[in-house]
């Protein structure tokens, strides 16, 4: 049978986009494609100018610091912390020049219960796992066993965390710190991130976790209004007061963006625990931490990982870019256990802190 140069060259060109984004693949797989991108994961090492995040050991020589929105420093900058990192990525896929560092806390107040048969600690409605990679900052051994852990946070305590939420909404820490021992011994902000349930325009109030925000007084800042309020929309509250009887009273409400500010085409990687697989099977889709992800027939699963392993509350890393939609399409996909680094990571002693 002959074909016909014109079937030939349609041919051609509905195969062309197959085959471009095949070897795209191929190539971030194989050792990584250079280019500018970000990394958000926890910070899992230090050495001398350099930071490790997901396994990339980044320069940090002339990145800026942000903390919570202030400028801040390299020293400031701490192992378990959560953090994007924006900038280079280079070609071997392990090494990368930091442009900037943002941390931002999951919540920093008084722990005001705690469970140490499971590990856990409440802390503005909010429920708190400590894993043996949660690094303690600024906790004092006050049992003498050499460790510093669960057992050494009390009642009261004004604690800084970052870690990764699952889907029940439980925050695992990466990290914790003493701000103080009261809230009373010292002025501290409140803050608090988390969806709205139980929205109550009448009263001004809604849920985040178990706790009663009280919003009648508070100042709404970037782009949301109390008009805009809605269930499950992701925010973030401050406060000046202590919660009483299980109320806080905000002092300020900001809009938080779940997803990642990636320009469409950039490369993006992104570690934490699987929160949506409703549209897994129909679509290949899945979500982490509201991050939609869409898995393509050539992304790689490493480790001999499967789409299977994918589920609710799994711990994983994605590498891909982001599209038009704010979609991250996974070029590289491995699953992790809930309480580890990667494999890949460096080798830096957790004990190396940044300017320390």
């Amino acid at each position: 049978m002959i074909i016909s140069s014109k079937i030939l060259n349609a041919l051609f060109i509905l195969l062309l986009p197959v085959a471009f984004v095949s070897c795209g693949a191929n190539d971030y797989a194989g050792g990584g494609i250079g280019g500018t991108g970000i990394s958000v994961g926890k910070i899992t090492a230090f050495g001398t100018g350099t930071v490790d995040v997901n396994g990339i050991v980044f320069e940090t020589s002339n990145a800026s610091v942000t903390l919570d929105g202030k400028t801040g420093g390299q020293n400031n900058l701490k192992t378990g912390m959560v953090v994007k990192v924006r900038g280079k990525f280079n070609q071997d896929g392990k090494t990368g020049v930091a442009a900037s560092i943002e941390f931002r806390d999951n919540l920093e107040g008084p722990v005001d219960d705690f469970s140490r048969s499971s590990n856990t600690i409440a802390v503005l409605g909010q429920t708190v796992k400590l894993g043996s990679t949660t690094y303690f900052d600024d906790f004092s051994d006050t049992n003498g066993d050499n460790i510093i852990d669960v057992y050494d946070v009390s009642f009261g305590n004004i604690v800084e965390v970052s870690g990764f939420i699952d889907a029940n909404g439980i925050i695992n820490a990466t990290y914790i710190s003493l701000k103080a021992v009261s809230f009373e011994s010292d002025g501290f902000e409140i803050e608090v991130k988390g969806t709205i349930t139980d929205l109550n325009m009448d009263n001004q109030t809604f849920a985040i976790g178990y706790l009663t925000i009280d919003f009648s007084s508070a100042d709404f800042v970037k782009d949301i209004t109390s008009d805009s309020l809605t269930d499950g929309l992701y925010i973030e509250i401050k406060s000046t007061s202590g919660p009483y009887s299980n109320i806080l009273v905000a002092s300020s409400i900001e809009l938080e963006e779940h997803r990642h500010d990636a320009d469409e085409g950039e490369r993006i990687e992104v570690e934490g625990f699987v929160t949506d697989v409703t549209g897994l099977d129909s679509e290949n889709r899945f979500e982490i931490e509201g991050q939609p992800v869409q898995i393509m027939t050539n992304t790689l699963f490493k480790n001999d990982g499967i789409k299977a392993d994918i589920g609710l509350n799994v711990k994983i890393e994605v590498k891909g870019s982001m599209d038009a939609y704010g979609v991250l399409v996974a070029d590289e996909i491995e699953i992790e256990s809930a309480d580890e680094v990667s494999d890949n990571e460096s080798g830096h002693s957790d004990d190396e802190e940044s300017g320390e």
